[in-house]
């Protein structure tokens, strides 16, 4: 069993959550141990303050290093050896299902919240202790990253969810999103549950789930793709985007860019439009004198944002009936003209 401690400035914040659903009941039958520590209680003062001005200047205060450091020594005391130390901070690699598990394997761990403008970073060096984001954005304090982080953790510890598929299949454990889901009734709003899942034929079904999760992954992340490899190579080095009408196949951004003046789109999707194209124009451009014939390929490690900036357009699409596809591939039939990092240009129309 995961032994985990929480050192903040807010520990009732953190017990509020941990004691609730699933991780809550795991707690409470023993299949996980997480305690919470007041940072406070460590401060030496009696008005029990652990903040002060920073050197340099600057606005905001900082952590000051021996109350961190005594609170961490205690829980060390008390686990009567070393521990991972963990410090919940927008400068430390971003956190990942890989390093949920990684974590997951550990037999103690300490995560330490900020708070204010940050720790004194003398602590933070003498406890060798690891930075860990949750996102490239910033957070008043740890608190919330680190519920974040125990919470994924404490989900795939043995006894905490029923068995190892309730964390399996989910989305990323693979390294694929996981497939949709459905439930009661077969039909709401108009929109029917796939038919093969109401069957009953579980080889039919499993086929569904694996098809149905890469075309998700296919869609909304093919950066994962270019990640998951398959026999020590990428699923997916190329990706385009491709809308076809009147038998015609386009770039999406071209295609959008022709209708915008036509009477295809609404009024409020025209002005939707005409404000994200000097974002979406700030994507980089495919090389320039592409031979006749050549095919434009996104490289797909890099084409998250292209479709997170293409979502408006696939929602537009959709609500006119419009037909696109995100197409992936690993096996170009031609050769390669020109790649960078973000495009490759072949001198062949075929691709497999």
């Amino acid at each position: 069993m995961i032994r985990i401690d929480i050192a903040t400035l807010f520990p009732d914040m953190c017990e509020a959550v941990l004691s609730q659903s699933i991780v809550g009941r795991g707690r409470a039958a023993g299949y996980i141990d997480i305690r919470c520590h007041n940072i406070r209680d460590y401060a030496g003062n009696k008005h029990n303050r652990v903040d002060d001005k920073p050197y340099g200047g600057g606005t905001g205060m900082v952590m000051q290093a021996q109350p961190i450091y005594d609170c961490i020594s205690a829980v060390k005391s008390d686990i009567g050896k070393e521990a991972r130390v963990i410090y919940m901070s927008p400068q430390g690699r971003v956190l990942t299902q890989d390093i949920v598990k990684e974590l997951a394997a550990e037999e103690n761990l300490i995560i330490l919240c900020g708070h204010y403008e940050g720790v004194d970073q003398r602590v933070l060096d003498e406890l060798c202790a690891e930075e860990i984001s949750v996102g490239d954005y910033v957070l008043t304090g740890g608190e919330l990253p680190a519920l974040i982080l125990t919470d994924a953790v404490a989900r795939l510890q043995q006894g905490v969810l029923p068995n190892s598929d309730a964390y399996s299949i989910e989305s990323h454990y693979s390294g694929l999103l996981e497939h949709p889901q459905y439930t009661r009734p077969e039909v709401w709003h108009g929109r029917e549950v796939p038919q093969v899942l109401l069957t009953g034929a579980h080889d039919s079904v499993a086929k569904w789930q694996e098809e149905a999760a890469l075309e998700v992954t296919r869609k909304k992340r093919p950066d994962m793709l270019y990640d998951r490899r398959v026999g020590g190579e990428p699923l997916a080095r190329y990706m385009k985007v491709s809308v076809y009408n009147d038998g015609r196949e386009y770039d999406i951004v071209r295609y959008m860019k022709m209708i915008m003046h036509r009477r295809v789109l609404t009024n409020r999707e025209q002005k939707l439009l005409k404000r994200m194209l000097p974002v979406l124009d700030t994507l980089p451009a495919p090389p320039e004198d592409i031979p006749k014939g050549a095919e434009v390929w996104l490289v797909s490690c890099n084409a998250s944002r292209h479709i997170e900036l293409y979502a408006p357009l696939f929602d537009m699409l959709r609500e006119h009936g419009i037909s696109y596809s995100v197409n992936c591939t690993d096996k170009p039939s031609g050769s390669v003209i020109s790649e960078n990092e973000y495009y490759c240009v072949f001198a062949d129309s075929e691709i497999n």
